[in-house]
């Protein structure tokens, strides 16, 4: 298809302008100074490297010269393992814009993993700038060449450090479109959980930008492909389903027809959040302990918010006090460094009613590394921060609502309190793990909570289905969900003291809820019945997705789904439901009481995915 490829593969090292060869744009490794590699078994090239980026954009005017519709740059990014780049036109850039010189590989090993050094921040943030500056010269050259172009961009996860310094959030004004890649070889049975929490992150940078959220699958068959279409739709995401090596054309055939008739809201949907989460996106970049101090206790939170299907949105630092009072309440989890103006903005959000739950550790780094003393006292108390130790059982009282809590192993408990603040998390020993302050505006746990290690949290199993056996068996990872529903879920339901805003009355069922411009209503069900397994079974990417197989018998019993309005005095003129189970859609007996409808779904309605719309 590529006229002279083998010609040009051939040369080994192609020279791309008079007296430059392509291996003089190559990565540098800052522990070795020698070359780059990338996990695809070729070089890594420098976006800072003029040589390369002419080359690139040559390579553009070409690609565009052919007609496309947009280009995503995919894989801008550093690699050898965070520790590139340090070539001549990195180390020179970087001492223009900080004053500070790159060590030599001699001296790399202090250097890298140095939080509480300056310099090493910098690097960071540099790598990232230069990510970010690479793609607005994307736009920036097609713009000046008279070109409109989309561009879509994504990341698998955004919950996670970012050692290839990918400036997906940096750059969002950019994109077109923005969605999660579903990695193919991630068990989609153990991983749901955790892309819907991911999901929720993309929808709400989408509706920042005014744009459409995507997610992506590798779906084998009929069960696997309805499932992840099923996720979808219940994340108000645009579909890409990629069936690596197979062909589901008919499969998606059925789906298309029913999207004609129901199409998705995608970037128009309004998840109607009663709580959002604050992206400690800093803490998981710059911090040392980020996995186990940062990304697993937000995606605790998180998580429990999706088991008990509280609706929920995302926040990211660089949103302003008036975004912030959208939600009536925000979780911020383990954000250990904050700048000093969102400390403030936080407390002003209290001041303006707003209700702030604190878990973890909490804006003990600025963003130059260094420690800060007390960035609680913005809300009236101080206390001392304990090490991390084992913690009895003990009870959390927050509103005249109880929790009994389980032993932990690894805890941050708080001692020398002092201020204006009230007892609300404690062991039986009396050694304290939280409090409430501002009123109860403010709700701070350190501890009480299992939040660190994987067994807090489901993550997705790897299997790779590139080489080998595609089906082999993995012992099921640690089983957290029962745990999160019940003390993490019911703190979090304690805290927001509200009547939820989606129940269903039967257990797992994935449940969300969307409000249309027209102002409908769209609730979604997805049936996630026994697809999270518990140790000793196994887990593999042959896991039959039972109630979302063709021709699947429909759920024997009969339950209701209780629908808290957001507008008062909404008096509904029909609730319907389809699915693409069955023809047409069924009309839903329902009752109303003030702002709350309770939904009848009579038995053998449907097994794996319902759409109730209420107008």
């Amino acid at each position: 298809m590529f006229p002279n490829l083998v010609e040009h593969l051939a040369m080994g090292d192609p020279e791309i302008a008079p007296n430059v060869y392509l291996s003089d744009c190559r990565q540098i490794d800052g522990r070795t100074g020698r070359y780059v590699y990338t996990p695809y078994k070729g070089y890594a090239h420098c976006f800072n490297n003029p040589n390369f980026r002419q080359a690139f954009f040559k390579t553009l005017e070409d690609v565009y010269a052919t007609g496309v519709d947009g280009i995503m740059t995919d894989d801008v990014a550093y690699f050898g393992e965070g520790h590139g780049c340090t070539c001549k036109y990195c180390r020179e850039k970087f001492q223009a814009e900080t004053g500070y010189t790159l060590p030599t590989p001699a001296e790399w090993s202090k250097f890298y993993g140095d939080y509480q050094n300056k310099v090493f921040l910098e690097f960071l943030r540099f790598r990232q700038r230069s990510t970010e500056e690479f793609h607005r010269s994307v736009n920036d050259h097609f713009t000046n060449l008279g070109l409109k172009l989309l561009r879509p961009n994504y990341t698998t996860t955004t919950f996670s450090t970012t050692p290839t310094a990918n400036p997906f959030e940096a750059a969002g004004d950019l994109w077109t479109h923005v969605f999660q890649e579903n990695m193919f070889s991630t068990v989609m049975q153990t991983a749901w959980l955790s892309w819907s929490c991911d999901a929720m992150h993309r929808s709400s940078m989408a509706r920042k930008y005014s744009i459409d959220p995507m997610s992506m699958f590798y779906p084998s068959r009929y069960d696997n492909y309805y499932f992840s279409w099923a996720l979808s739709r219940a994340w108000e995401h645009l579909l890409m389903a990629t069936p690596e090596g197979g062909d589901l054309n008919d499969v998606e055939l059925k789906f298309a027809s029913y999207e004609k008739l129901h199409r998705r809201l995608a970037g128009k949907a309004d998840c109607m959040a009663e709580v959002a989460f604050l992206e400690p996106r800093s803490s998981m970049d710059f911090t040392s302990d980020a996995r186990e101090s940062t990304c697993r206790p937000l995606s605790v939170w998180m998580q429990a918010a999706t088991l008990t299907n509280r609706r929920g949105a995302m926040l990211f630092e660089s949103d302003t006090l008036e975004e912030w009072l959208q939600y009536p309440a925000v979780v911020v989890a383990g954000a250990s460094m904050l700048s000093d103006e969102l400390l403030e903005l936080m407390k002003q959000y209290c001041q303006a009613g707003g209700k702030l739950f604190i878990f973890g550790k909490f804006g003990i780094y600025r963003p130059d590394g260094s420690l800060r003393e007390h960035p609680e006292k913005i809300f009236n108390f101080t206390f001392d921060l304990q090490d991390l130790a084992p913690a009895e059982a003990g009870k959390f009282i927050y509103q005249n609502q109880t929790v009994e809590l389980e032993a932990v192993k690894e805890n941050l408990a708080m001692a020398n309190l002092s201020g204006d603040y009230k007892i609300a998390a404690q062991g039986n020993d009396g050694t304290i793990y939280g409090v409430s302050a501002m009123g109860d505006k403010v709700l701070f746990l350190t501890g009480g909570v299992t939040a660190r290690r994987p067994l807090a949290v489901h993550y997705g199993v790897l299997i790779s289905r590139w080489v080998g056996d595609q089906n082999r068996e993995h012992p099921a990872p640690d089983y957290a969900a029962d745990y999160l529903q019940k003390i993490p879920g019911s703190i979090l339901a304690a805290f927001l003291d509200t009547t939820p805003q989606l129940k269903v009355n039967a257990s797992d069922y994935l449940a969300t809820a969307y409000k249309s411009d027209n102002k409908e209503y769209h609730l979604h069900l997805v049936n996630t019945e026994n697809i999270l397994q518990k140790p000793p079974a196994m887990v593999s990417h042959a896991f039959k997705f039972v109630n979302f197989a063709e021709n699947a018998p429909a759920c024997n019993r009969a339950f209701s789904v209780e629908f808290k309005l957001p507008a008062e005095n909404f008096v509904p003129k029909q609730i319907t439901a389809c699915s693409p189970e069955f023809e047409s859609e069924k009309v839903l007996e329902y009752t109303q009481q003030d702002d709350l409808l309770v939904i009848s779904i009579p038995e053998k309605l449907f097994a794996g995915y319902l759409n109730i719309i209420i107008k």
